[in-house]
């Protein structure tokens, strides 16, 4: 009986989770959209940032490209890319660099 309980609790757990990453993922394809990433790769980049970045990586790179944005200025893959370098964060840094090339041709 114990592990029928477990089980449920683990199942109830893990559709939080994923529910979770869908809107992480959404809210990254808008913002991404909103500062004039193209759908498709905004979508791809939104999916793999969700599985592979924290929610505080994921709000500095939001800051960043808003504040492009409020500056008139366009923003571009050069432009996330060098911005991620210059925060010191080898794990953002990786996954902005692999998910804009990935995401390039979607």
């Amino acid at each position: 009986m114990k592990a029928g309980i477990y089980f449920i609790t683990l199942c109830a757990i893990a559709l939080a989770i994923g529910g979770c990453q869908t809107v992480v993922s959404e809210r990254v394809e808008d913002s991404l959209i909103e500062v004039g990433v193209p759908s498709g790769m905004a979508t791809c980049m939104g999916d793999i940032w969700a599985d592979d970045l924290s929610i505080s990586q994921i709000r500095g790179i939001q800051r960043f490209a808003r504040g492009v944005k409020a500056e008139g200025r366009q923003l571009t893959a050069g432009r996330l890319i060098a911005h991620a370098r210059e925060w010191n964060d080898l794990e953002a840094l990786a996954v902005v660099t692999t998910s804009t090339a990935r995401c390039a041709f979607s």
